[in-house]
């Protein structure tokens, strides 16, 4: 597929672009330049039955366009220097759909970091409605306003004010809104991200925008069929205001029952956003997704959305050509993000299973076992198993931050394997070996278990049958075991310090997988204590079409399970067409969906991994790090800042300080337009006085751990952080030398344009940096 992009003469550079023009553009880019992707456990097959040898094509026109004007920071495009001050008016009253309705309000703009204030409608008149005001009037209170309320609303328009109010009122009226007789609606388009399909299932009865200023509005959602505007943005003064003619969402009280990317129109229509943003989401990356784009350009891009750590699948390495995970590695380095070895094992690459058949998995009909994308191997067998380490051993010398070994089990963790025996060509655990070792102890071929002439037929001895499970789970945990045995053995000999992570499907709800993907959560969790592994829980496909909250409940579980060890939550971002026809208006979860579901999967651990960076639409991606943050507050005083986080965050700022005081003491920890701020309550301001700019000595600009104190001590940097891996540190200039806990080491250091990142140990950790 060949495209073109024309740029606007008059736009002159990518930055130069108009708004419009680089949404449109974005839309556009997402829809034909990222792949649907697979899901780890439903749909990966369809890009490898693509993928003959697994050769990737790496050329894809043009994405290197998305890279540019994603990597261009949202606050240098679109947003204010002040933290809006965001006012919800609240009906204590309300019921039915406008009880719905107004807590879905609440819950976007909670959820984007923007911690709205909830007031009465009667206490109107004691609130500022200046320009630094997002105002919030859900129908259920735009009916109690009166003349005069509506009369300053306008008023704090036209000086800069930002509205949001939906429904029919005497509010709407006053701004020149007329509504038509309501329709059944079903499709809509969503102007602002017109690459998704947006639907709503209950085909409800709504009121449309019949009359509005055209000259001074934009039509933001519409009905696709009668092209009625259903929700636009009126440019009143220097004000914004985004009026929804129907309820914003009087279906699930999360705002994303009907126009579910309300957040992007918050932050780039109505150019209301958060003042912190936050780096901490890990994301899984497909080289398969990015073909022909370069390492760098990723790197540029993951940095900006927030990704601290990418799980760069592994397998790739048997792909004719091998992918370049050096420069990945080292690009992602430079950017200050951790990049992790993601395996699928037993599916160790394609290009393995076809230079080995005598070491393939078999079915039920010795078959050899293939299963979703999975081409499985039987790791059982030794001479397998030292192959497919010897190949590893030599991928890992590289510099690697970790192994993700994902959803291991004999059978694999596709969907397909949950058939169980009533599909033989999806049932494994047949070689030789296997068959012969089962035998022995249990005194008959598993292989009757698939005949129905058989007394064995796993319909008539479920004794037989559950003995078979048993046996391949003690299988499963011997070769997984062995597995890790030898991670450690290769950290050892390579002198490396990895996280070892365990990706499993929770079977939490579905003690049923225990059997069908040969797996025992309480050996599991047995293993990871005693070889130090993180334990990443995937909840199942059939948990998908859920919403956020059901990570409150698997989050729970899991912390009774591991008491205070730490543990990760994967989102699989993926379509789920025609799964989500009720209850959700998108085939996959974006905008308001998306950022809750990290909002409740980050309320249960620290540690939250999304399956995929090209799954995911950008325009969420660029909002996530507000999210991320959203636990924090700040509240501007003149020049200064009060900032209250739970965890490290930065400060975006309009321009580059010369200086910061941090709590009245000059402050290390600032780059050209954030400054990172350490959990808790802190005061910061600029660093007025001459003489006493600190710009020149050594700073960190940013980092992937968590910050606990920063200082100069003399011409030295001092900084003490906690991370469960690695940490990335990027400093403002290179160092000469470098001590951690007072020892003099030798770290990792990788150069870039306007300083250098230094990979500090994992832990918890005391360096001091020099430059002389």
């Amino acid at each position: 597929m060949h495209c073109f992009v024309k740029v606007p003469h008059s736009s002159g550079k990518i930055k130069g672009l108009c708004r419009m023009n680089r949404d449109l553009i974005l839309a556009h880019l997402q829809t034909t330049l990222v792949p649907t992707p697979f899901t780890k456990t439903r749909t990966k097959q369809i890009k490898h039955a693509a993928m003959k040898h697994e050769a990737p094509r790496w050329s894809t026109p043009w994405l290197l366009l998305l890279i540019l004007l994603s990597s261009i920071p949202l606050s240098a495009r679109s947003l204010p220097g002040t933290q809006p001050r965001a006012v919800l008016l609240w009906s204590d009253t309300a019921s039915g759909s406008d009880s719905v309705d107004q807590h879905a309000f609440d819950a976007v703009l909670s959820t984007l970091g923007l911690n709205p204030i909830r007031s009465s409608p009667t206490h109107l008149s004691g609130i500022s409605l200046g320009p630094n005001t997002l105002l919030t009037v859900p129908h259920a209170s735009a009916g109690s306003l009166s003349p005069g309320d509506i009369g300053r609303i306008v008023g704090g328009l036209k000086k800069g004010l930002g509205l949001i109010t939906d429904g029919e009122s005497q509010l709407a009226r006053a701004l020149g809104i007329r509504l038509g007789n309501p329709v059944i609606v079903s499709d809509i388009i969503d102007h602002y991200r017109p690459e998704e399909q947006v639907y709503w299932s209950d085909t409800p009865a709504v009121p449309w925008i019949k009359e509005y200023p055209k000259n001074s509005s934009t039509v933001v959602y519409s009905d696709r069929k009668e092209g009625h505007p259903l929700a636009i943005i009126r440019r009143a003064g220097r004000g914004r205001a985004l009026y929804l003619a129907p309820h914003f969402d009087p279906r699930t009280d999360k705002g994303y029952g009907r126009f579910a990317s309300l957040p992007s129109v918050i932050v780039r229509g109505l150019g209301r956003a958060p003042s912190l943003v936050r780096r901490g989401a890990d994301a899984y990356f497909d080289a398969g997704y990015r073909t022909g784009v370069s390492p760098d350009s990723l790197a540029t891009l993951w940095f900006g959305w927030g990704i601290r750590a990418v799980h760069a699948a592994a397998w790739y390495s048997y792909a004719i050509p091998a992918y370049d995970y050096k420069a990945l590695i080292d690009a992602l380095h430079r950017k200050g993000i951790l990049i992790y070895a993601w395996l699928e094992w037993p599916y160790v690459g394609r290009t393995f299973w076809d230079q080995h058949p005598e070491w393939r998995q078999k079915n039920a009909l010795l078959e050899d076992a293939h299963l979703d994308f999975l081409y499985l191997m039987d790791l059982q067998n030794p001479d397998c198993m030292k192959q497919a380490l010897l190949d590893l051993e030599a991928l890992l010398s590289l510099d690697w931050d970790g192994i993700d070994v994902a959803e291991f089990t004999l059978t694999g963790a596709g969907s397909q394997a949950l058939a169980g025996p009533a599909r033989p060509d999806y049932f494994v655990g047949f070689t030789d070996h296997s068959r012969r070792e089962f035998a022995k102890r249990e005194g008959f071929d598993p292989l009757e278990l698939v005949d129905p002439a058989s007394r064995h037929f796993w319909r008539k001895d479920s004794v037989g049958l559950k003995s078979f499970y048993r046996y391949r789970t003690e299988v499963n945990r011997e070769t997984q075991q062995k597995l890790f045995w030898e991670l450690r053995r290769i950290e050892r000999k390579q002198r490396k310090s990895w996280e070892l992570i365990l990706t499993i499907v929770d079977n939490s709800l579905h003690p049923e997988f225990d059997d069908l993907l040969g797996f025992s959560m309480e050996q599991t969790v047995s293993m990871t204590k005693e070889l130090a592994v993180t334990l990443h829980i995937e909840d199942p496909y059939t948990e998908w079409t859920k919403p956020p909250d059901r990570y409150t409940a698997l989050g729970q579980y899991y912390r009774q399970l591991l008491g205070e060890r730490s543990f990760m939550i994967d989102i699989n971002v993926v379509p789920m067409k025609p799964d989500r026809l009720k209850g959700f208006s998108t085939w996959q979860a974006l905008g308001a969906e998306f950022l809750q579901l990290w909002r409740y999967a980050a309320a249960q651990t620290d540690r939250v991994c999304f399956y995929c960076e090209s799954s995911v639409n950008a325009n969420d991606w660029e909002l996530l790090p507000f999210t991320m943050a959203a636990g924090g507050h700040a509240e501007r005083e003149g020049q200064a800042w009060t900032i209250d986080a739970p965890y490290t965050v930065s400060l975006r700022v309009e321009k580059p300080p010369s200086g910061v005081l941090l709590d009245g003491r000059p402050w290390p920890a600032f780059g050209d337009a954030e400054i990172l701020i350490p959990a808790g309550k802190h005061r910061v301001e600029p660093l007025m006085q001459k003489g006493e700019s600190n710009a020149q000595r050594i700073r960190l600009r940013s980092m992937t751990g968590q910050l606990l104190h920063a200082s100069w001590e003399g011409k030295q940097l001092s900084l003490e952080y906690q991370s469960p891996s690695r940490c990335a540190l990027e400093l403002s200039a290179t160092p000469a030398r470098i001590s951690v806990d007072g020892v003099p080491s030798e770290l990792p250091v990788h150069s870039t344009a306007g300083g250098c990142v230094v990979l500090g140990p994992p832990g918890n950790h005391r360096l001091v940096v020099s430059l002389n």
